[in-house]
Order: structure tokens, then sequence, then C-alpha cells
């Protein structure tokens, strides 16, 4: 197959500096070159130009595929208000408008750059449709309102699901959140995650409701647990303690583990987070457009806490546009008092960190360090192209500034597999039907 060269005023490798009028030549899928376009070019049977950036393509790390069309809810409100109007809503869903949704969802994610995400599954068809989409990363069965007595039922599924095949992802297992699920139960699913070496993914200190309930045994969330007939062992006997304290003392800290939101934390469990190699998947447009509180950034900083970046639920913030994420995430920075991150090769302007959390370091943190996160040679040809006017001394700042809603193109395995002739150009109208195909 012909070489061919997709060219920018700025490429991004992110293993090394961004340079000007940059090159990725791709030969049969694979990132066979990484230079000046200049020097590329007479080995490349064709060209395309983005006028603007070349990036790898991004990191989602926390998502919900099928809620894609549920974005109607997406505006201010108290999470637990949100949470009550999203599982009010899916309730209405025939089969088939999981399966649309999750196409659409996935669609979206190309849109947007990302070729790497994790996905909180709930009804099965995102699976699929991010193998069919060559999305690399991990699809989390989701585990809620399950307690001792139908747990038995739920792993032997589970067991089940996990065996089935999924290329080019991982498929593991996502207890909702500490007040979702019993102690037993998560006890029990970190216990399965282990024995069949598969990923535990999990909303963790999310809110404070969540901490409350579990810890105290009262609030809005152990109202609902009540509600629904659940017997979950920390209503009987409140667990005294919530977060990341309590997945610690059941075990459910692994080197499987990754977390998301990690809202309410507080210093030694960040230094733990850390100690252990636990990423966060921070999601500060959600956590600020549902009242849930603030990630405590400068704790993670000063622990070292692995972080990556995620959407969370179309349902919550309307898109799936991780540039948008890290705009937030500096945002976020600088409110908590920070003005730079500390880093292995030094301190970081919190824009740079921002970038490197949507690839090359969120990617390793997730676990999906050797499939996705840079351009190098002989790496999967997985790229977004950005249209942006910049240089190489300001593309960190110009891509958190201005990025979100500006890509152009995402080249997946070589293959372009979303493009626009420019940035002022709407997308395509979404097929209702394609994703039947």
């Amino acid at each position: 197959m012909a070489a061919v060269l997709y060219s920018a005023d700025v490429v991004c490798p992110m293993s090394r500096p961004a340079f000007g009028d940059g090159g990725v030549l791709v030969v049969d899928g694979l990132i066979a070159e990484v230079g000046q376009a200049a020097t590329l070019r007479p080995s490349a049977g064709r060209e395309h130009r983005v006028d603007g950036v070349l990036l790898p393509g991004l990191v989602n790390a926390h998502t919900h595929l099928e809620h894609t069309d549920a974005a109607v809810l997406a505006h201010n409100r108290r999470h637990i208000a949100w949470t009550r109007a999203l599982a009010g809503l899916l309730a209405t869903w025939p089969p088939e408008r999981w399966g649309r949704s999750a196409h659409r969802g996935v669609l979206s994610s190309l849109r947007a750059g990302t070729t790497a995400l994790g996905d909180v599954v709930t009804r099965g068809p995102a699976v699929p449709a991010a193998c069919r989409a060559g999305l690399v990363g991990d699809s989390w069965v989701q585990v809620a309102m399950v307690d001792h007595d139908s747990h038995d039922a739920v792993t032997e599924q589970l067991s089940s699901v996990l065996g089935l095949p999924a290329e080019g992802r991982r498929v593991g297992i996502a207890p909702h959140s500490p007040a979702a699920v019993g102690a037993g139960v998560l006890q029990a699913l970190a216990d399965l995650a282990k024995r069949k070496d598969v990923p535990l993914h999990l909303h963790c200190a999310e809110t404070q409701e969540e901490i409350t309930a579990v810890r105290d045994g009262h609030g809005p969330l152990a109202d609902d647990a009540r509600a629904a007939g659940m017997s979950f062992e920390w209503l009987d006997a409140a667990a005294g303690t919530g977060g990341v304290t309590y997945l610690e003392r059941l075990g459910a800290l692994t080197d499987r583990t990754t977390l998301a939101h990690a809202v309410v934390t507080d210093a030694t469990e960040a230094a733990l987070l850390a100690r252990r190699g636990i990423a966060v998947a921070c999601c500060p447009r959600a956590d600020a457009q549902l009242q849930a509180g603030q990630a405590p950034l400068e704790r993670f900083a000063a622990a070292g806490t692995p972080l990556a970046l995620g959407t969370e639920s179309p349902a919550a913030v309307g898109d799936l546009d991780v540039l948008a994420e890290g705009a937030a995430w500096v945002s976020l920075a600088r409110q908590r008092g920070l003005d730079a991150w500390p880093h292995r090769d030094g301190q970081l302007s919190l824009p740079e960190a921002a970038v490197r959390l949507a690839t090359m370091d969120g990617a390793a943190a997730m676990g999906w360090g050797e499939q996705s996160g840079v351009l190098a040679t002989g790496r999967r040809a997985d790229l977004v192209g950005v249209e942006l006017a910049t240089s190489p001394a300001t593309v960190w700042a110009d891509l958190i500034s201005h990025g979100a809603g500006r890509q152009v193109l995402t080249v997946r395995a070589g293959v372009r597999v979303a493009r626009r002739a420019s940035c002022d150009q709407p997308w395509p109208e979404l097929d209702d039907d394609s994703w039947r195909a």
C-alpha cells in the first residue's frame, strides 16, 4: 500500500517536543516515521494536510457511550436529581434505542478525535460498536443495585460475559459505586476481576451523598437503596467510612483498579492511590454541571496520583470532547491554587499537562500506554487533526484555549474515520439506521 503523509503546521508526538512543519508518514496502518514534512514528502504517495495541529488520537478515560441519546438531560442540576432523571429516561428505551445510542456515541467520539476510551456498559451494544470502530481501551460491564441475595447469579452471568470476544478491547467489571452495591458484592466482584485478570473500574467518592450513604447509612442514596429493597450491609451497620478508604478496607484497590471522579478524597487517600498506582479519571465538567464538587487536584499533585481525563456520560455534559475536558481541568487546577503541574520531566505548564493527560499520560495511567497516546515509529497510526492557528511555542495553550470543537480529522489505524473540510463546516447528521450494519 502506498505511503500516506499527514502534515500540519505543528506536530505533537508527545514522546518528544512539538515541532513545526511536521508530518506523520503512515504505511499499512502503522506509523513509518515522524519528522519534517519536507523530508517525508518524497516517500509519500499522497498527502493530507491539516491547517493546525496533529497529535495522537485522544484518550477518554471514562464515559458511557450508551447514554449518547440522553444528552437532552445535560443541564445544571444536583447529581441525585440528574441520576433519577437519567434512570427514568433510560427505562423508556426499547433495545434498539440502546444500540443506536451506542453507535452515535462511537461516531461522536471519533469526530472528537478519540481513539482510546474507557466505557461503562449498561446493556451491551457499546462493546461491539467500539470493537467495530477499532477503539482501544476498556469496556466495563456495570453492576448496580445488587445485594447478597442476587450476587451469585450476577457473578455467574458476569463470568460468562467476560469470556466473550471483544477484539482490541479489554472487558472488565464496573461496580457502579460503593453506594450501589453491597460490601460483600463489591468484594466478590473484586475477587472475580482478580481471578479473571480483568480491569475493575468504579465511580468513587463522586459526591458527598455517596460518602454519607456508606459511612453513615442515611441520605438520599441510602433512601433510594431502601426503596429498591436492597439489603446492603452498610444500610444496617454503617461502614463508618466511605470513598477510597472504604474500597481499601474491602480489598478493592488492586493493580487492576481505576477510579472515576474521586472528588471527596483527602490527602491520605490521595497518597494511598499514588502508592498503589491507581489512576483517577478526572471529569471536571460533569462534576461542575452536576454540582458534585471539585476534584482535589492539589492533593493529587502533591501525592503523585496518576490521572487521566474522562468526559463522563453525554447525558451529563452533552458531548464527548476530551479537549473540552482538558480546558475544564486547567481551569479547575487554577481554582485549586496550582500554576504548574509536577511531572517526571519537571514542572509542566497546566495546558501542557492537560494535553498529556488527554494523550500519553492518560493512556499510561489507564494501562493503554502500549496501544495509544504517542506518535512514534511502529505504533498504530491513530491521530487527530485540530484546525488551529498556532506555533510550537504556543501549541499547548492554543489547544486548551481554542481546540475544543475544532477537530477536523481522525485517523484510526491509518484509515480516515472522521473528516471535514473545515471546523466551520458542521458534521453531517448521524444516520439513525446505520448502527444496524
